[in-house]
């Protein structure tokens, strides 16, 4: 993508003072939009690693998700899953808590 990811672009003083509040309003939504498509369109896909760094943006800031590493497809009857995959920085604290 032209703009290279949302980390970049976040941590690049000329790149942040190009993105005003309604490009990111736009970013956001786009993101929010990707994940909803995963989530319930999408045969039971979960990305399972969701960060700055995996939001690609192109010249027009409009956001696409990447890196389909760690992405699983989920089996229908199953009712939960117990392993840990992706960027533990973004593990919510209660369930890393649970695993220690």
């Amino acid at each position: 993508m032209e703009r290279g990811n949302l980390f970049y672009a976040l941590s690049i003083d000329d790149e942040v003072v190009e993105m005003d509040w309604i490009k990111r309003v736009n970013i956001v939504k786009g993101v929010a939009q990707a994940l909803s498509y995963m989530h319930h369109d999408c045969n039971l896909q979960i990305h399972r690693d969701i960060s700055s760094n995996n939001i690609l943006l192109n010249s027009e800031l409009e956001a696409f998700i990447a890196d389909y590493e760690t992405a699983r497809f989920l089996n229908p009857d199953s009712s939960n899953q117990t392993v840990i995959v992706g960027t533990y920085a973004y593990i919510a604290p209660e369930l890393a808590y649970s695993l220690v």
